[in-house]
């Protein structure tokens, strides 16, 4: 059944090109004759049957929270929250898909139009909160279920790390939240690049290397993290200069993105990954010493091994 008729001042043609474009309306509209559509009017958007939700359908197919609509400026994710019976996406079961304009998506039996119009959004970065931020991190955590926690992980390490190179109390927080928000880029990254076990090829490998980049476009509109964004671009940047996007160096790279990157990379050795165990901590100390100075800052290296005993106790609370 073709979309109901409700007025708007025209659809956006093609994707904008780019983050100085205005924000766009985007709306789902159900496919159902005289029911109107549902404006998608904040960063995200929770539907299912149960109380509490953003918008309540009476489906018995549908879960209580179903699905969740996540905006990243004129990128619109639909993500499945664990249904019974499933998202779809033009009839294909999706858990966390890009949505275009004119696509079908159906929660249980309730099937809407996904519209994007040419009509801007004048609210929208008011919406966009540290909040909606971290909802949207929480978001890429669970589109890799070996690393279902590892925002929350890097960013409390980052912040401990901060501490111990002697910041202040409200600087290390700062840290803590770019640990928090680093790889909110990674949204844009296909589930099975994610989660694939074998070997990236280059076309896998060059859209993960895309995330950094990515991440700094989505803070960049939003003047309180400003400073945050440095360190979600730069957090893969080496050292000696071989890392991404920039090829920055040395001094060259933020200091706080040098302490993230530490984290990050601790966490990503000692975690279960889907093709390894995770490392002793005995084996994580001599991959650091051994890239101290290349891969790592030494002397944040050398401020990591003194805490490094400390860190199971440090993440022991963590939901």
């Amino acid at each position: 059944m073709d979309a109901p008729k409700f007025q708007f001042s025209g659809f956006a043609e093609s994707e904008p090109s780019g983050w100085l474009e205005p924000k766009r309306k985007a709306y789902l509209a159900p496919q159902s004759e005289g029911v109107a559509p549902v404006a998608l009017d904040s960063p995200q958007w929770v539907v299912g049957r149960g109380s509490g939700v953003d918008f309540q359908i009476p489906d018995p197919k549908a879960s209580r929270r179903h699905a969740r609509i996540l905006a990243v400026h004129n990128r619109y994710y639909v993500q499945d929250l664990g249904s019974a019976n499933g998202t779809f996406v033009n009839r294909d079961r999706v858990i966390n898909e890009r949505l275009a304009h004119g696509d079908l998506v159906a929660f249980g039996k309730t099937v809407f139009r996904f519209l994007m119009t040419a009509d801007p959004d004048r609210d929208y970065l008011k919406k966009l909160n540290l909040d909606a931020l971290t909802a949207l991190a929480d978001a890429v955590d669970r589109k890799d279920p070996y690393t279902g926690s590892h925002s929350r992980v890097v960013a409390r390490v980052a912040q401990r790390l901060a501490l111990e190179l002697g910041f202040s109390a409200a600087a290390a927080e700062r840290v803590g939240i770019g640990g928090r928000l680093h790889d909110i880029g990674k949204i844009s990254v296909p589930d099975a690049v994610l989660r694939k076990e074998g070997r990236l090829n280059d076309t896998e490998f060059a859209m993960i290397r895309r995330h950094p980049g990515d991440g700094a476009a989505i803070l960049e509109p939003l003047r309180f993290l400003a400073d945050v964004l440095p360190m979600v671009r730069q957090h893969h940047e080496r050292f000696d200069g071989r890392g991404y996007p920039d090829g920055r160096a040395g001094q060259a790279i933020a200091l706080e993105a040098r302490i993230i990157y530490v984290a990050d990379a601790y966490h990503a050795m000692a975690s279960q990954r889907p093709y390894r165990k995770p490392l002793f901590q005995e084996f994580v100390r001599h991959e650091f010493a051994k890239s101290a100075g290349a891969q790592f800052d030494p002397d944040i290296t050398q401020a990591f091994m003194r805490l490094l005993p400390a860190i199971p106790g440090l993440l022991s609370t963590l939901e």
